[in-house]
C-alpha cells in the first residue's frame, strides 16, 4: 500500500481549503443580507434545552 496515494497532495489540500472557506464567506453574506432567510435557517436548527430551560446546543 502505497501511502501518497492515500495523503492528498497540499495543492489539494489548499483548494479544498478554499473552496469551504468560499462557502463559509458566501453564507455569511446571504443570512446577514437577508432577515428571512437567516429567521428560515433558525427555524430548521435543532435546539436542545436541559430540565431548567438552558439551550445545551
Amino acid at each position: 500500500m502505497n501511502l501518497s496515494k492515500i495523503v492528498p497532495t497540499v495543492p489539494e489540500v489548499a483548494r479544498e481549503g478554499l473552496i469551504v472557506l468560499g462557502g463559509i464567506l458566501i453564507a455569511a453574506y446571504v443570512l446577514s443580507h437577508f432577515p428571512k432567510i437567516r429567521d428560515w435557517v433558525a427555524a430548521q436548527s435543532i435546539t436542545v434545552k436541559d430540565t431548567s430551560g438552558r439551550t445545551l446546543y
